[in-house]
């Protein structure tokens, strides 16, 4: 994964989230082609109110957190998120 984008500072996103979670969830809308706008987020039972980018965010945020983690590799995390995929 090569660092691309300019990570907006943290004081100015709209989640805060660290920038790793944001480089991986940002990996994820790029090579899935997630759209901006609303809907995403009942698949990835996160908060209803969250545009599609920022519930990507929330979701591999949630799997940073969990313990013992759920997926070992990125290719995990991201064959896990393309299953929830509508």
């Amino acid at each position: 994964m090569q660092n691309h984008k300019n990570i907006p500072p943290l004081c100015s996103r709209n989640i805060w989230v660290s920038d790793r979670v944001y480089l991986i969830a940002d990996w994820l809308i790029d090579t899935y082609e997630v759209q901006p706008g609303y809907g995403l987020a009942k698949h990835l039972k996160v908060a209803f109110a969250l545009d599609n980018h920022n519930a990507v965010r929330i979701w591999v945020h949630r799997q940073n957190l969990a313990y013992p983690r759920p997926y070992q590799t990125l290719g995990d995390l991201r064959a896990a998120f393309a299953r929830l995929l509508p």
